[in-house]
């Protein structure tokens, strides 16, 4: 009963293109969920604009007024500019709503 042993770990293996593309496909997956994971964390920091950044300013701008504008929240305050927001004011940032 003289088994003989062979050793695999010095047999050199040669990869097949179905190994490499499995590879590859594992590593653009471990790529786009990590890219995945940084952009949900970013937009979680994102921060309002101050009033000097979006050029806010208390008075309307022809028609276009904070009141009447998609990112206004009633009764005083915006999804994109920070702070205290007047209803007759206006900014750069202002997008009509629909």
């Amino acid at each position: 009963m003289d088994a003989k042993i062979t050793d695999v770990t010095t047999k050199s293996r040669r990869l097949s293109r179905r190994d490499m593309l499995v590879c590859g496909a594992y590593v653009l997956g471990a790529g786009a969920a990590i890219g995945l994971a940084a952009t949900g964390a970013e937009a979680q920091v994102a921060k309002k604009a101050s009033h000097k950044a979006s050029g806010y300013q208390e008075s309307p701008k022809g028609a276009q007024r904070c009141d009447n504008c998609r990112m206004f929240v009633a009764p005083a305050s915006c999804q994109v500019v920070e702070g205290t927001i007047s209803g007759s004011g206006w900014c750069r940032l202002y997008a009509k709503k629909a």
